[in-house]
């Protein structure tokens, strides 16, 4: 199933949990999954470290997150789902950039995101 998502998807939020490293160390694998079921297509990628509002149990540097998303040549925000900070930010910088590619190519406007 994740697959067909992958297949249609137009953009893709990578989001682990700060105070889960187990959820970073996943992130790899999820990205080779994206990239090669995307088949070369450009295809914005989001990398959220989620659980902001954790700080005090962060395992996951933001240091350490940046680095990631750089080695890959995405963006990176942290956020809180539980106190609603930067999850908003989230999407709409994602579905930026996918509406950036899809006029670069002569598209429209209209996206899709996928959370995985």
């Amino acid at each position: 199933m994740m697959d067909m998502w992958i297949s249609f998807g137009e953009g893709f939020l990578l989001v682990f949990a700060i105070n889960d490293p187990e959820s970073f160390e996943l992130l790899k694998g999820k990205h080779d999954r994206v990239i090669k079921g995307k088949h070369g297509v450009k295809c914005p990628i989001l990398l959220v470290g989620n659980k902001q509002d954790l700080a005090e149990e962060r395992k996951i540097s933001t240091d350490d997150g940046k680095k990631l998303a750089e080695s890959w040549g995405i963006d990176y925000i942290e956020t809180s789902a539980k106190n609603n900070f930067n999850c908003k930010e989230a999407f709409e910088r994602l579905a930026q950039k996918i509406a950036e590619i899809k006029t670069a190519d002569g598209g429209d406007k209209k996206c899709s995101c996928n959370i995985i």
